[in-house]
């Protein structure tokens, strides 16, 4: 009996003395294998060097990582590296490396990537730095190194198996002992191992003030005050096998066992992750601790993880029935109460959730937004607004007229009473009777979705257009701009009159102070949209927006910047952002007004499950070493840069070369934006966006200074942190003045004694080389008219339109699916990019009627004009084909999707704006109607990838704008709904459109001359 009860039976026990527990899903986690590089995805040792470079040990050689990619190494490349499979990694204090291998020991400097091997040729199972300078190796025997030089320890005579210091005594196991081996006087004491232990491997020892533990193959073992050592139970697994035991800096402990991760917050129960939650074999054979307090985790058989302490917290209420929580509020009493579509109560500061209203009760409707008073609350609601008093069992309808009308919002009146508005417009509710408001008639849209009321006017958000109410005269806002139209989701006014107003479909709009407008969305820095909320901390004076897809925020005070220069945020909470154990989930949905909550100093939005809460006041660490590091550079050989290096000497044949950067960050890495410049070469800044490496040809000799500058999202050019280096390229002989005045004075040389050749030749063979002349010229004319036969002959072959020059349908069948398949061999780097290709239908509109009018010679004419504009306008890598008569096909490849709209713009107003020439010196302007599509289409099952398909789509959206008057263009869209497998498998893809328009799943986005309309077609035609 005395046997179970040891410290780690204890360990599992809950903490009677914390207030709020921890949870271990609040570490966010991140994972890397053999897609982003790393050499094995078997890995058995973890580092980091001085830099902050992470190195992993794995069973096909060494990788170091920088948070985006890895570099590895391997006994191939380096011979003084023992073996490709790793067995342990230690960093001393003087930076160097040691890498334990299974046929040996090497030491890695890691500033000049320079391995050394040592005498060492058997296994390494462990090693420790029980000194500065002096390493202690546990191979066949045990070896010290000091001083570069290799010696045994006589005093451990048995074969070791793992080491670890604690003071000044160094704890080793043997096959048959377990030791502790004083380092000042040299003296053993020495343990007996059970007889199941003496054949298992032991992994780890872990020791404190307290205990001392043992990782073994068959289970978790520790030293008991007698000097005996017994097994401890791991909650029901008493024989799962034991790898690895960590106490981290906080205080944490860690296990890792064969099935289970279990952690420990100080004072707290145990917790733990199993495969299932993890999503990968959770059996770690190192846990390792960053300078930066992340925890790395080095997998069997799944790569490496990063573990780090999370700022964004997702809470599930205990008792909870319903995690997909709709809204939420503060109460006046300084109570959480959330939300969803099957009950309403109240969540705690420690998790509990305490219900108010059930599903029956709520008649599975959605709260939109709440007011509280001091004996009871308004709910507005799917169904109209509602009473409820805390408490009570139900509620109580309010305001008969608004019964079955939804009520998105309810907002203090500063005139008395409350503004609702919802479905049916903007009512005024005060002394129990309630108002229309005498305006609704001027709302384009009855849909009213928020509003905003400052002292002398009042801002209205419907789903069609902003309005501003003062003086009692309505104004709509945002004429001429995508703003008129918009579906507006949140709206915010700052003290100093700044307006935020967030749409559903357009992105965010900023009215200063003066009046102006800012527009932002994807294309100049908005992180993602929708925006569903938005809140200002006051106190702090910070910005928060979220979507469905994260969070963002930024000082208030920062958006004066943003009148010229793009939007930068602070992203709080990625687009699926992982935590440990918990599934990527979206964030953050919610209704009405009540989709975010300032509670507890913690910023509260609903989601898909539960509620996510983040701490007001979290600063970005990881900022003090953030900087580029120069890695090295690619000429004819490789030069590797060292740690500070400030200047390079290049050989005198060095003139085109690579230069390779980085910035280490393990969390957003692949956000991260570069740029450089050469100075005394480059005259502005190079942009680089992610790309990690600068590239000169032909540098003429001279001086220059290599400067890269790195930023993260948010943050602007001026406060990125910049590294710079000095590079010099000698001239060469041929470079120096000397050379170049004897070069010139042989020429000179050269050129007086052909001349004076030529004149002495000239007389004698000037009437030969006429015969000659006349000969060749006769022999060249007629292989010129042989040769004009054969081309007339291979013109009719080739891929040419006989009268335009262009490209015939016969090319664009034949070259169009290798377009398609160069996109598929490039498509995660061009998709990263927003490109896609386009293929653009133009048609001449009314053109029969001027062969009619001017003649068949006058319609060839005006064919020739307009495939040359066409071929002035396409790009060097597009084509444009004669697809039929007066129509046109452009096939634009990789381009901009953000900029297909305004190309096409561009194209159609060039026409319609060029007067083409009449053979009889007339004039005469032409209209067309244009339709494109995109390969490939991103719908909600996937993408389209019928490129057959989206030429059909195109040619559709050209019939459209024939059919709704010509002059103009248009593309079909189509909701995130439409399910791409079962769209591109009918074989009735225009009836499958027309379809889609009726069901209100697909619609027409068409622009004509003089007008604009987003046509979507309703279930009723």
């Amino acid at each position: 009996m005395a046997l179970r009860c040891c410290w780690i039976w204890l360990l599992f026990s809950f903490s009677l003395q914390a207030a709020v527990e921890l949870s271990l899903h609040d570490y966010d986690i991140k994972q890397w294998g053999n897609s982003e590089g790393l050499s094995s995805s078997s890995v058995r040792a973890l580092t980091q060097d001085a830099d902050g470079y992470i190195w992993a040990g794995t069973l096909h050689g060494l990788s170091r990582f920088d948070g985006l990619s890895f570099q590895n190494f391997t006994s191939q490349q380096h011979r003084q590296l023992a073996s490709n499979a790793i067995t342990s990694l230690l960093t001393d204090s003087e930076g160097m490396i040691w890498v334990g291998t299974k046929a040996g020991l090497s030491r890695l400097e890691p500033d000049k990537l320079r391995f050394e091997r040592f005498s060492i040729l058997s296994e390494v199972s462990a090693m420790v730095e029980v000194q500065p300078g002096e390493i202690w190796v546990a191979a066949e025997h045990l070896f010290r190194i000091q001083h570069d030089q290799v010696s045994r320890v006589s005093t451990i005579r048995q074969p070791v198996r793992q080491m670890r210091k604690f003071g000044q005594s160094l704890w080793l196991t043997t096959s048959q002992h377990l030791i502790r081996y004083e380092l000042d006087s040299e003296q053993q004491h020495i343990y007996s191992l059970p007889s199941e232990l003496m054949q298992s491997p032991v992994y780890d020892i872990s020791v404190d003030a307290d205990q001392v533990h043992l990782a073994t193959e068959v289970g978790y073992y520790h030293l008991t005050p007698d000097g005996t050592i017994v097994r401890c139970e791991l909650m029901a697994q008493e024989s799962s096998a034991i790898y690895r035991i960590f106490k981290d800096s906080r205080g944490s402990d860690w296990i890792s066992s064969y099935s289970r991760l279990f952690h420990r917050h100080p004072g707290q129960r145990w917790q733990s992750i199993s495969a299932d939650e993890l999503g990968s074999s959770p059996w770690f054979y190192d846990i390792f601790e960053d300078k930066d307090q992340n925890i790395w985790l080095a997998s069997f058989s799944d790569g490496i993880f990063r573990a780090s302490p999370g700022h964004v917290r997702r809470v599930l209420g205990q008792g909870q029935q319903d995690v997909v929580v709709r809204s939420l509020a503060v109460t006046p009493e300084q109570r959480l109460v959330i939300a969803s579509q099957s009950g309403l109560g109240y969540l705690s500061q420690h998790g509990q959730y305490q219900p108010l209203l059930t599903e029956q009760q709520m008649g599975s409707q959605t709260i939109h937004d709440f007011h509280f008073s001091s004996d009871e609350w308004l709910l507005a609601m799917d169904s109209g607004l509602f009473s409820y008093v805390p408490g009570s069992a139900q509620l109580n309808p309010v305001a008969a007229e608004m019964q079955g009308t939804t009520i998105r919002f309810i907002e203090p009146r500063k005139a008395g009473g409350l503004w609702l508005g919802g479905s049916s417009g903007l009512y005024v509710w005060q002394d129990a009777e309630l108002t229309p408001f005498a305006l609704n008639h001027e709302l384009e849209s009855r849909h009213v979705t928020v509003l905003q009321e400052r002292d002398w006017y009042q801002v209205v958000g419907t789903t069609r257009g902003l309005y501003q109410l003062q003086q009692r005269r309505m104004q709509r806002l945002g004429i001429g701009s995508p703003l008129y139209n918009s579906y507006i989701t949140a709206l915010l006014v700052l003290p100093d009159e700044t307006l935020l107003v967030a749409t559903l479909d357009d992105g965010l709009f900023i009215r200063y102070p003066d009046a102006e407008w800012r527009h932002f969305d994807n294309s100049n820095g908005l992180p993602h949209s929708p925006i569903v909320s938005m809140l200002h901390d006051t106190e702090l004076n910070q910005l928060w927006f979220s979507s469905l897809k994260g969070v963002f925020r930024l000082p208030a005070d920062v958006l004066v910047r943003f009148r010229d220069d793009p939007f930068q945020a602070e992203q709080v909470l990625a687009p699926y952002q992982r935590q440990l154990g918990t599934p990527p989930g979206r964030c953050c949905n919610g209704a009405g007004h009540a989709k975010v909550a300032l509670w507890q100093d913690q910023v509260w939005y609903p989601s898909l499950q539960g509620v996510v809460a983040i701490d007001r006041t979290f600063k970005s660490s990881r900022d003090a070493d953030f900087r580029p590091l120069l890695q090295h550079i690619v000429g004819q050989r490789k030069y590797p840069l060292h740690r500070n290096q400030a200047r390079v000497v290049l050989p005198v044949n060095e003139r085109s070369l690579s230069i390779h950067y980085t910035a280490l960050d393990y969390f957003h890495a692949a956000a991260l934006e570069f740029r450089y410049k050469l100075q005394g070469f480059d005259a502005e800044w190079q942009y680089a966006s992610s790309r990690r490496e600068a590239i000169y040809t032909n540098l003429p000799p001279g001086h220059y200074r290599f400067a890269v500058q790195v930023r993260r999202q948010g943050q602007s050019w001026a406060e990125a942190p910049v590294s710079t280096l000095e590079l010099i390229f000698p001239r060469r002989f041929d470079e120096t003045v000397f050379f170049q005045v004897l070069w010139f004075a042989l020429l000179g040389l050269i050129f007086y004694s052909i001349l004076w050749l030529l004149r002495k030749n000239n007389a004698s063979k000037q009437q030969e080389l006429a015969r000659l002349v006349r000969q060749r010229t006769q022999e060249l004319e007629n292989s010129n008219n042989q040769l004009n036969v054969l081309n007339a002959q291979l013109g009719q072959l080739v891929y040419k339109d006989s009268l335009t020059g262009l490209r015939n349908r016969r090319f664009l069948f034949e070259q169009l699916p290798k377009d398609i398949e160069h996109y598929q061999r490039n498509r995660q780097s061009l998709e990263q990019q927003g490109k896609c290709v386009a293929l653009v239908h133009l048609d001449l509109d009314g053109f029969k009627s001027i062969n009619d009018q001017f003649g068949q010679a006058a319609g060839d004419s005006l064919l020739q004009q307009v495939s040359g504009l066409l071929l002035r306008e396409s790009r060097g890598s597009d084509y444009v084909v004669r697809y039929a008569g007066e129509e046109f096909l452009l096939v634009l490849r990789d381009i901009d999707t953000e900029l297909l709209w305004e190309l096409v713009t561009k194209l159609h107003q060039l026409i319609g704006g060029t007067r083409f020439q009449l053979p009889d010196g007339g004039r005469i302007q032409l209209s067309c109607s244009i339709g494109y599509s995109i390969y490939p289409l991103q719908l909600i099952g996937g993408q389209l990838m019928n490129w057959e398909l989206s030429l059909q789509l195109a040619e559709m959206a050209m019939y459209r704008v024939k059919h709704e008057g010509k002059n103009g263009f248009a593309t079909i869209t189509f909701d995130q709904q439409v399910d791409a497998f079962e769209f591109e498998e009918t074989m009735h893809i225009e009836a499958q459109v027309e379809q889609l328009l009726s069901e209100g799943l697909a619609r027409f986005k068409i622009q004509r001359e003089e007008q604009e309309s987003d046509e979507q077609q309703q279930s009723n035609g």
